[in-house]
């Protein structure tokens, strides 16, 4: 007589076995026999490189057969139950044969096959916290910072906080931009931490090169020159026409004369980080001079961040400019996307709902905000000037994963703790979650789904669209912001090895096409073939997909 499935002894069979317990004994047992047998062909496979591969995948072939067919037999009797059990292992078994087969060793998928990391110790340098930059382990780079705390001792800025930790953090801000290691940019790094020593303390340039080279001398004497003409033409402006505001011609000629002046790039890279984290700090200016430094940085650095193609950046600069000239807008349209995506998040049958409702109901939503709502919105909560600093994420954030998981964790951290936060920042941490979530869930079926082939690449990427951006696009094409599509964006990139696997890439950029159809609703005129169809200019190397229910998915094929 077949022993019941409750007389089958837990502890002996292991942890497969507890997995198990339900099944019949025989094809229990069978289930152990197989994977122990797979188990050592693995091994086998991993001690001594000259066993044939193929040989290897077959066994697992075999020994998937046999769990699935034990699985199928306890199906039978068990439900759906035992259906579930039989396909998870199914996935387990394409997987192992996969591995088994060599078939993914030379496939570079950033989120697939996670390895497990040791988590890096916590870096901080008077009081700024540089964990995860590498760059700052550089002993050069940890000798300019002594340099720097050693000249601006005793100096402090507006905020109270000690004027070296500025000059960290126009380094940090240089160490999200450059690579992590190389002469030149670890140099502008370096650059970076002491650009305020010849203008603001005793040391001079000759010190400078003494101790650090030519080439962060030569960085730091073009920074110091942008600088004074910057703060030159500041003042003419004011005193002669007594305001702030830049016209087009004014602003125009400032960035020539600024570009003229500059021989090397870096000098203005490392002028942007200066003035990115002058501006996430400018709270603490009187109004009126925030205000001025805003316009200015609006007309004149975040036109040259574009030109340096430095968009991340760009996008931080704009939004902190835009929270301090226009803050009711700027709270406008953060709350009116928290409600939009807060309800989208909810409801997930939204997303499969027909195209024609879906626009239809985008028109009639009573929250469907118009550009001229927010111009003549005065009923908003007043929020002082930090707060809707602090509500415009950090441009890193979007470029290194870990970074945006520490940031969202220590938020969701404070939450639990029941530090109050203000609501417009409550906003700003929605958002960014909202994007994670619509990231992980491509991310999922990307993981089930893609193609193992070898050498190629698969990354993903996301970003959300900077406020002042879809401000000026609801102003240029006079439509609500529940028109405007692309306030969150994924984008996979797929590599084709230097056209070594171009055609591969190319299918593979239609396969995942198919799964962004599957996830979200297309939207009727929003899709662009650029493969098919070329542009004039030659572009053709990716596919700019529908719009998604505000979420726009760009699949690119490198060539």
């Amino acid at each position: 007589m077949t022993p019941s499935p409750a007389s089958t002894s837990a502890p002996d069979l292991g942890m497969l076995g507890r997995r198990l317990v339900l099944l019949p004994a025989s094809a229990a047992a069978s289930l152990v026999r197989g994977e122990r047998r797979r188990a050592r062909l693995r091994l086998g496979c991993v001690l001594e490189h000259v066993a044939p591969r193929l040989a290897l995948a077959s066994a697992a072939l075999v020994g998937a057969g046999e769990v699935i067919a034990a699985a199928a037999v306890a199906g039978g009797s068990g439900g759906a139950v035992h259906g579930a059990v039989a396909s998870t292992i199914a996935q387990l078994a394409v997987s192992a044969v996969a591995i088994a087969s060599g078939a993914c060793l030379s496939t570079k998928v950033d989120f697939l096959w996670p390895r497990i990391e040791q988590l890096p110790d916590t870096l901080v340098f008077e009081g700024v916290e540089v964990t995860g930059y590498q760059i700052f382990e550089d002993p050069k780079v940890q000798k300019a910072i002594a340099f720097a705390s050693t000249a601006h001792i005793g100096q402090f800025r507006r905020t109270g906080d000690p004027y070296v930790t500025h000059c960290i953090h126009t380094g940090k801000i240089l160490a999200a931009l450059v690579p992590s290691t190389g002469e030149r940019a670890i140099n502008t790094v370096v650059a970076g931490i002491l650009h305020d020593v010849i203008d603001d303390t005793a040391e001079n340039l000759k010190s400078v090169a003494e101790q650090f080279g030519d080439d962060v001398a030569s960085l730091v004497s073009g920074v110091s020159k942008l600088s004074y003409i910057n703060q030159l033409l500041r003042r003419h402006r004011q005193k002669n026409t007594g305001g702030s505001t830049l016209t087009s011609e004014e602003a125009n000629n400032l960035r020539a004369m600024l570009l003229g002046m500059v021989d090397d790039p870096r000098v203005v890279l490392i002028k942007l980080a200066d003035r990115l984290h002058n501006m996430r700090t400018i709270y603490a200016l009187p109004i009126p001079k925030a205000e001025a430094v805003a316009q200015e940085t609006l007309a004149v650095w975040c036109s040259l961040a574009s030109r340096l193609g430095v968009w991340a950046l760009k996008a931080e600069l704009e939004d902190l400019c835009f929270a301090v000239l226009q803050p009711q807008v700027f709270m406008k349209i953060r709350s009116e996307l928290t409600s939009m995506w807060n309800s989208t998040s909810k409801d997930k049958s939204m997303r499969r709902s027909s195209i024609r409702s879906d626009l239809l109901a985008s028109t009639k939503e009573v929250h469907a905000t118009s550009t001229h709502d927010l111009l003549s919105s005065n009923d908003q909560e007043q929020s002082n000037m930090e707060d809707l600093l602090r509500a415009v994420l950090p441009f890193d954030l979007f470029l290194d994963r870990r970074r945006r998981s520490d940031f969202l964790n220590n938020l969701q951290s404070n939450s639990e703790a029941s530090i109050r936060k203000p609501k417009i920042v409550d906003d700003a941490a929605i958002a960014l979650t909202s994007l994670a979530a619509c990231e992980e869930e491509l991310q999922q079926e990307l993981l089930i789904t893609t193609s193992y082939i070898p050498g190629m690449e698969v990354r993903l990427s996301s970003r959300l669209k900077s406020l002042y951006s879809i401000y000026c696009k609801m102003k240029r094409k006079r439509v609500g912001i529940r028109q405007v599509y692309d306030a969150r964006a994924l984008r996979v990139i797929v590599g084709d090895k230097n056209g070594a696997l171009h055609g591969p890439a190319v299918r593979s950029c239609y396969s995942i096409l198919d799964i962004v159809h599957r996830l979200w609703t297309p939207i009727d005129g929003e899709f662009d073939d650029y493969i098919i169809n070329p542009k004039g200019s030659g572009y053709q190397v990716s596919i700019i997909s529908h719009q998604i229910k505000h979420l726009v998915a760009s699949i690119n094929a490198e060539v």
